[in-house]
């Protein structure tokens, strides 16, 4: 494997594995009525801190999931809040990655064993597809999302 990847993954897993995805999940009724209610502010407060319409924030509270980053770091300043966004990969990128490196490895071996098999000389499928997986994780990764 390239070692610059691999570090890379490695870094990006151990900075990602220490995120509480619990404390990321939106509160049901949002986040920016939840932090407004929880300062005791209120809609048109919050609309002055912002220089919008009273109406603008109860529709913003209302359809969060559609605004622009920009309006949401607008309001989370205005609300006294650092603005988060994140990709949290479901399992480690590393492992993504393997997973990955081997299937594809598996599909170019169940070709390669069509052939080789045709001329009864068949290797340790396994042990090979092992190598081959190590083969792509070193190289572009580019190959891995071509289907």
């Amino acid at each position: 494997m390239a070692r610059s990847n691999k570090n890379l993954w490695r870094l990006l897993d151990k900075k990602l594995a220490g995120i509480d995805i619990n404390l990321l999940k939106k509160p049901p009724q949002g986040w920016i009525l939840t932090i407004r209610e929880a300062l005791g502010m209120t809609s048109s407060q919050l609309a002055c801190r912002m220089d919008v319409s009273q109406p603008r924030i109860i529709h913003m509270e209302k359809n969060e999931q559609n605004l622009k980053i920009s309006t949401l770091e607008k309001t989370a300043a205005a609300l006294g809040c650092r603005f988060v966004y994140a990709f949290v990969p479901v399992q480690p990128i590393e492992k993504t990655l393997r997973e990955k490196a081997r299937k594809k490895a598996e599909e170019i071996m169940h070709k390669v064993n069509i052939n080789m098999a045709l001329e009864n000389q068949q290797v340790d499928v396994e042990e090979r597809i092992n190598d081959l997986a190590d083969e792509i994780l070193s190289g572009s990764l580019r190959m891995l999302w071509e289907d």
